[in-house]
């Protein structure tokens, strides 16, 4: 083999690499078990809203838990009415407008609860002090769509 193909067969393998890995971002950490994905909501609508930002990217993690990971992995806690489709991880507004999807960043509006918040929130799954824990994050409003 010339050097010149083995270069030009080397450089194709890496490029194919660089796609692929490219090509998977929306599937991150679908990897886990036994559980539906955790998806919590705000018991009722609320009558006020926290304001601060949370930038991130909505990520699954082995346990199940919908995570906004940064420099720190927040558990939100979805505003009354919205809902999330487990085939292709994708959450709703009370509209039924696609919101956030795994994988892809995200800016919330909202505030921190140290706290499970379980006078605030509902859960699709066991409270998340068991299955998901803290910090977790209020969410007041979806900032920017993806």
């Amino acid at each position: 083999m010339t050097r010149k193909l083995k270069l030009l067969i080397a450089c194709a393998g890496i490029v194919m690499l660089i796609i692929s890995s490219g090509c998977f971002e929306g599937q991150q950490n679908k990897n886990y078990t036994s559980s539906p994905p955790l998806f919590a909501v705000q018991s009722k609508p609320s009558e006020f809203r926290m304001t601060a930002l949370l930038e991130g990217v909505l990520v699954l993690d082995d346990n199940g838990c919908l995570r906004i990971k940064n420099y720190e992995e927040y558990l939100p806690l979805w505003p009354h009415g919205f809902s999330l489709v487990e085939e292709n991880l994708t959450v709703l507004d009370s509209s039924g407008r696609a919101v956030a999807r795994v994988g892809e960043r995200v800016k919330l509006g909202g505030g921190e609860c140290p706290e499970p918040c379980r006078g605030i929130a509902k859960y699709s799954a066991q409270l998340p002090s068991e299955r998901c824990p803290g910090p977790y994050w209020i969410v007041g409003e979806v900032v920017s769509e993806w």
